[in-house]
């Protein structure tokens, strides 16, 4: 068997796709941030698109093998971003919460040629339990609350950024500003 022509893998190869994951734990503002960057990519007139990982996995029941859902995660993420390029999408922002680097493996197979930087945003403890409590919610306040404390460390100690950004007392967009020139994403110093 011969092996393969580092030419034509390299010609083969899916385009770079950038893609920038917000992390962090329950009330950082993940979502608010990748809502701000959305919107700040769309008025510099950047093709993108904008995802919030937690949401493409809501589905009960879960797998008992799958507390987070992440196979259909994996699976919707995948669908959305074939989707995403077709309408002329060549950048991709998401959110979700991220407790181990190797779950970027899932993005990265459903995203071909996705080059991603992680960055997680912090904020004090009583700032995100302040916002946990003040947002209407479906599920038991408590368990946020819970899980934010927990993240908040965890987190900490995971190491599973490429940069961090403070997100308290600024704006979404400041924060947002601040990530995509961290993310090397040009044309957004407004």
């Amino acid at each position: 068997m011969t092996e393969p022509d580092p030419i034509e893998l390299e010609l083969n190869a899916p385009p770079a796709v950038p893609v920038l994951l917000f992390t962090g734990p329950c009330g950082v503002g993940k979502t608010t941030v990748a809502l701000e960057a959305d919107r700040l990519l769309e008025e510099a007139g950047v093709p993108h698109a904008m995802v919030d990982l937690a949401v493409i996995g809501a589905c009960s029941p879960r797998p008992a093998d799958d507390r987070w859902n992440e196979r259909l995660v994996h699976a919707n993420l995948a669908c959305m971003w074939e989707n995403f390029r077709r309408a002329g999408a060549e950048r991709l922002v998401l959110s979700r919460t991220l407790e181990h680097r190797s779950l970027l493996g899932s993005i990265a197979e459903a995203v071909p040629g996705a080059e991603i930087t992680v960055i997680r945003l912090t904020a004090d403890l009583g700032e995100v339990q302040s916002r946990i409590r003040s947002r209407e919610s479906g599920r038991d306040p408590q368990w946020y609350l819970d899980m934010a404390e927990y993240l908040v460390d965890k987190l900490a100690t995971a190491a599973v950024e490429d940069h961090v950004v403070n997100n308290q007392n600024r704006s979404a967009a400041d924060t947002a500003r601040e990530a995509m020139r961290l993310a090397g994403w040009p044309g957004i110093e407004r």
